[in-house]
Order: structure tokens, then C-alpha cells, then sequence
């Protein structure tokens, strides 16, 4: 399978994967449907930007899912209910129901335990969202690279006790907390006014004043909040604290950063880049990992940054690949040993012309390189 964008879709191309539209959790198209003009304009319509085929070229092309099928599932449902239970709780007064907080738990158990299952793969988030959904697959994209970072942050570096001891114990007793603090670190965002956060121009000076104001409120709206731990509550606050000290609520820097809101900072930054948003579309997956590897020791905790670079994908499954000479392909697989070194199966030659795909493995291939990520490919009979 391969990702193509919507523009790109022909009639007739077989969908690959379900297609959501906004925040839906029943799939407006399901995966094996056949793309006919008029759901193509439909997609469009509802905003979709792009989708999962099958095709000739990228048969047997299956990016590794970190999630489940039924945890996504779950973990969507589960954070729909929290934003439904706040929107509630502000008009009232009142506070995430006790449901609600330890279905956050359960969510946040279940999915490490798909990460750990997980642990030798690298992680590509396949996930396409319209921008109206953001808020939602943000979330739990967020929940899945941050718990993937922390999993191996606390195995390599440790972390820091009451004593500052540091400590390589208890590691997932410490992810739960993580968990729940990830799938609400954007809570607050809830108390910003939509027509701010989903304005499609640039903000005012009070309107990012509005925007950088979501941490504490989300403090705020778990300060009556039962069963959700000191820990949670440091990702909510402090995510978008920088290590050089630029960053808001409070201008934290460095280790004064708790350890959690450091690894949520590269998570959260990683998908917003990749993500379609309102106001501009998504960046490609390399662009995203380039920036956070570019930013190490600047916005990012350079241990955090060391093991991002270590086993998230800038080339995913399907990514179209130009080569350093002039063949292009598709990425076939992704090795956790080498994730900037992917499989390519070429599809192209230097110039133009289709060919029989072969594969080339770029980790022990030196003298190649990856130049960029934008070429048409060829029609060809679909599988």
C-alpha cells in the first residue's frame, strides 16, 4: 500500500485502509472500496487530503501498526468521552468523571502494551486525520510516539526519584501516568475559544496570548480531577516548555523540566509538523524527524532526541523516495538498525521510464542516497 494524496486519487484505485471523516469513529469508506469520481469529490468535500491504496507498485507494502485496530478504536472513544466530559464539567463546574479518568488509565495500559509488542519495529505514525479531527488523532498519536520515547528513554537513561536518584526500576509503573498525561496534554485547548484555535490566517497578538494560555488552563480543568497522578499532570503543564528556556507556562530549562514533559514536547512537535492542521498542511515525515533531530539541545532534550532518531521512521512505508542517482521508488520496509536507510523498491529509472520494480537496500548501499520525496508514479494495472 502507499499513501497518495487526494488530488492524485484516479477512479477505479482500491482503498487500502478505512477513511474517517472528522472525528468519526465509524469509517465513512472501508478499506477495499474502489474510488469512484463521486466519492473522490466526497472526500474532498469533508476534507480528506489524502489516502491509503493498494496498487501494482506498492503490493506487499504494510507499514508496521504500532496500535491495534481495537486500541485505536478504544483510545479514540475514550478521549472523545474525557473532551465530553470537560465540555460538560466547565459549564457546571465539575470535573472529569471517575469513569472517565480510569477509562484514561485502561487506555493508557492497553496501548503500552501494543507498543511493547512492538518495542524492535520502527515506528511510522500511519494514522491520516481530516484538520477538524486534529485534536483527536493528535492525541493519541502523541500518546503512542511519547509512551514509545518514554519506554526507552527510562530503559537507557533512567530516571530522577524524590532523592534524585536515578533509577532504571518501576519503568512501566511510570508509563501509565505518561499515558494518561499524553492522551490529556491538550486539554485545556478545550477553554480556548474554537474560532482561535481552528482560524485559518495567522493569529493576533492576543490570540496566541489565548493559545499559550491551554496548558494552565488544562491544570485548571484537572485541579478537581480524582486519580490523575502529579505526573500526568507535569505533561499537561509543561509540554510546551523548551530546553533553552523559551518556552511557556514558565520558562523552565533544561532537567528543571520534568522528564515527561520533555519527551511529550518532541512527540507533540513531531506530529503537529506532520499533521494537516487548518491553517497549513501536513509536512512530510522526514521534515518533521529533521526538524526535532536539528533541534536537540535547542527546544529538545538531547537524550529524548537520541532516542527518537533511533527508531522513528523519516521514511515510512510508502513514502515515495527520489534517489541520489535519479531512480525512484517506494519505501518497501523500515529497520529499526537503520531507519534512515530504508528499502526502496525502484520504479522508476533516471529517465522516466517505468521498469520492473527491484528492491535496493540503501543500508548497504553507501553510495546512495535519498534526495527527495516528490515524483509522480507511473499507472500501472493494480493488483
Amino acid at each position: 500500500m502507499r499513501c497518495v494524496a487526494i488530488e492524485e486519487l484516479k477512479a477505479g484505485d482500491r482503498l487500502a485502509r478505512d477513511v474517517y471523516a472528522g472525528g468519526e469513529l465509524v469509517p465513512l469508506l472501508r478499506a477495499g472500496v474502489r474510488v469512484s469520481d463521486s466519492y473522490r469529490s466526497s472526500l474532498q468535500r469533508v476534507g480528506i487530503t489524502a489516502v491509503w491504496i493498494d496498487d501494482a507498485f506498492s503490493e506487499g507494502i504494510e507499514p508496521v501498526e504500532m496500535l491495534d485496530e481495537a486500541t485505536k478504536h478504544r483510545a479514540k472513544s475514550a478521549i472523545q468521552d474525557a473532551f465530553h466530559d470537560v465540555t460538560r464539567s466547565m459549564k457546571t463546574g465539575g470535573s472529569l468523571s471517575e469513569r472517565v479518568v480510569e477509562d484514561m488509565h485502561a487506555v493508557a495500559e492497553q496501548i503500552i502494551r501494543d507498543i511493547a509488542r512492538n518495542v524492535h519495529s520502527a515506528l511510522a505514525l500511519n494514522d491520516l486525520a481530516t484538520a477538524d479531527a486534529y485534536t483527536l488523532a493528535h492525541s493519541l498519536d502523541v500518546t503512542t510516539l511519547g509512551l514509545s520515547i518514554g519506554m526507552r528513554v527510562m530503559r537507557t537513561f533512567g530516571w530522577l526519584d524524590a532523592l534524585d536518584k536515578r533509577r532504571y526500576d518501576d519503568v512501566e509503573n511510570r508509563l501509565v501516568p505518561l499515558g494518561v498525561g499524553l492522551l490529556l496534554h491538550d486539554i485545556g485547548k478545550l477553554a480556548v475559544p474554537p474560532e482561535i484555535l481552528h482560524k485559518a490566517g495567522p493569529l493576533t497578538g492576543d490570540e496566541w496570548t489565548a493559545v499559550r494560555a491551554h496548558p494552565m488552563l488544562g491544570i485548571d480543568i484537572l485541579k478537581k480531577a480524582d486519580g490523575i497522578s502529579p505526573l500526568a499532570r507535569a505533561v499537561v503543564r509543561s509540554h510546551h516548555e523548551r530546553w533553552n528556556g523559551s518556552g511557556y507556562p514558565d520558562g523552565k530549562s533544561g532537567t528543571d523540566i520534568h522528564q515527561f514533559a520533555r519527551i511529550a514536547a518532541a512527540a507533540d512537535v513531531f506530529d503537529a509538523l506532520t499533521s494537516d492542521r487548518c491553517y497549513r498542511a501536513a509536512r512530510a515525515a522526514c521534515e518533521g524527524y529533521d526538524f526535532v533531530v536539528t533541534r536537540a539541545g535547542i527546544d529538545f532534550d538531547p537524550e529524548v532526541v537520541d532516542i527518537f532518531k533511533s527508531f522513528v521512521a523519516p521514511y515510512p512505508p510508502g513514502t515515495r523516495v527520489v534517489l541520489s542517482d535519479g531512480h525512484c521508488g517506494l519505501v518497501k520496509d523500515v529497520c529499526q538498525d537503520a531507519v534512515t536507510r530504508p528499502v526502496v523498491r525502484i520504479v522508476m529509472d533516471p529517465s522516466g521510464a517505468v521498469v520492473d520494480p527491484w528492491e535496493v537496500d540503501l543500508s548497504t548501499s553507501p553510495e546512495l542516497d535519498i534526495v527527495g520525496t516528490e515524483f509522480s508514479v507511473p499507472e500501472r494495472t493494480a493488483a
